[in-house]
């Protein structure tokens, strides 16, 4: 299924925030199934500061439109984690649901960018576009 196309410039990019957001969580659950000594468990670390990085240049690009960023949805803190990561999982397991994640990302984000967006909205969806295709590669590859 393909994410909705909104003309609504501020619409799209809060889809693409929001999922960031559930992003968010799931890298930080995966984050704590993985054992420190192997390389997947410092791509995530990395990925979930890149994550929280993208999400506040989002949410200041909602707020340059004029639009509050958590109007149309609810915070981390008042989420539940979209993949309920109960006891343990192999790095395999991880790196499907995480890729899976990031391929339904990057979904919402070539939605967004083909809607008509002003340049700095364009330039903000572009920065987070090419940051999840190279993790996607990366964490695909380890």
């Amino acid at each position: 299924m393909s994410p909705p196309r909104s003309e609504d410039p501020a619409a799209a990019l809060n889809q693409v925030l929001n999922e960031v957001i559930d992003a968010l969580l799931d890298v930080r659950q995966a984050a704590r199934r993985i054992p420190g000594t192997q390389a997947l468990h410092g791509v995530l670390d990395q990925l979930f500061a890149d994550l929280r990085t993208w999400a506040q240049l989002l949410a200041a690009q909602d707020r340059a439109l004029g639009v509050s960023p958590l109007a149309s949805m609810s915070s981390g803190a008042g989420r539940t984690p979209p993949n309920p990561w109960h006891g343990s999982a192999t790095a395999e397991e991880v790196r499907q649901i995480v890729g899976e994640h990031l391929d339904r990302l990057a979904g919402y984000l070539a939605a967004a960018l083909a809607g008509p967006e002003d340049d700095q909205v364009r330039a903000a969806l572009t920065e987070v576009q090419l940051g999840i295709l190279g993790y996607r590669r990366t964490i695909s590859e380890l």
